[in-house]
């Protein structure tokens, strides 16, 4: 690809998502106001009725609040833009993660990788969070369409250990599609994990695979 041409087809896609954690942050408030009480009564009564009248509001209860879970929301605001609110994105530009980021779990490689992604690893998420928000993606979002549990969850020690060492020195693309690779010949995972990359660099054995994490 021409340089200029791929910088501005960087720039354009930068924007794109800017735009997107617009709508995604849209989307989560509108999910939260539909998930607000509303009352039994005319709103100029309150929700106890008519307060000149006590026996107005005899059996009028208030609702309950329904509330997104706290991985929800900080996948939403951190994470939504791109990957879309329901992890569903332009795959060959941004990866899928509806039903397909579960499948990273089956091999270490890959249960690694997902951590040890820059945009993950060097979140302003506390460790305990960005826990929570991976076991959510892996086990709600991303879980496969089978329904079968691929690997065990995170724990916030395992999390603080992967992200001290993010992916920033090898090229992301190339080593993403070997670990799929590996995912694919291992444990069947789905091809639709290959759209994004194209696959090009499926057994390349020019790309060089960064160190695995320190274990301490």
């Amino acid at each position: 690809m021409n340089p200029v041409a791929g910088r501005a087809a960087g720039r354009a896609w930068a924007r794109t998502c800017a735009l997107s954690v617009l709508v995604a942050c849209a989307a989560a408030i509108a999910v939260a106001a539909q998930a607000a009480p509303r009352s039994a009564t005319a709103p100029s009564a309150g929700i106890y009725g008519d307060r000149s009248d006590p026996a107005a509001g005899a059996g009028v209860r208030e609702h309950d609040v329904s509330r997104l879970p706290a991985p929800q929301v900080a996948y939403l605001t951190s994470c939504g833009g791109c990957h879309g609110v329901e992890g569903v994105s332009a795959p060959r530009n941004v990866p899928t993660l509806r039903h397909l980021t579960g499948s990273f779990l089956c091999t270490r490689r890959g249960r690694q990788f997902i951590v040890r992604l820059p945009d993950v690893a060097l979140s302003t998420l506390s460790n305990r969070m960005l826990t929570a928000v991976m076991n959510w993606i892996v086990f709600d979002l991303g879980a496969p369409a089978s329904g079968r549990r691929q690997g065990r969850p995170y724990t916030v020690a395992e999390v603080a250990r992967l992200r001290r060492e993010p992916l920033t020195q090898t090229g992301l693309t190339a080593y993403r599609n070997q670990v799929v690779a590996q995912l694919q010949a291992r444990c069947g995972a789905p091809a639709a994990l290959s759209v994004y990359g194209g696959g090009s660099a499926y057994g390349n054995p020019g790309v060089k695979s960064p160190p695995s994490p320190k274990s301490s």
